[in-house]
């Protein structure tokens, strides 16, 4: 798997969040931002899927997997959250103004 799927990755989720800004060129910067959201892991066992076991790169089921995994920690972290998980696949920042920061 080639730095340009992670980077096109990178833009599925920064685009599903209504982001629009500049990534860090340096991948060593890039990850130290980003390590925390869960996008990394799912990156790294997505990738190893591929090289170790001949699966296909499938960058839809990788950007699945993060929104999936960001949803159940939420829900785990913030008991108060009443939202649906495909309420939170399509409403994200709205889902997150109601998290305690």
């Amino acid at each position: 798997m080639t730095g340009a799927v992670s980077w096109r990755i990178w833009g599925l989720c920064l685009e599903w969040l209504g982001f629009s800004l500049v990534l860090h060129c340096d991948a060593q910067m890039h990850f130290k931002m980003f390590k925390l959201i869960g996008i990394v892991s799912e990156i790294w066992n997505h990738r190893n899927n591929v090289v170790f076991k001949n699966g296909r790169v499938d960058l839809v089921e990788v950007f699945t997997m993060v929104q999936r995994k960001i949803w159940s920690w939420v829900t785990v972290k913030e008991r108060l959250v009443d939202f649906s998980y495909s309420y939170w696949c399509l409403e994200p920042l709205y889902c997150m103004s109601y998290m305690r920061v």
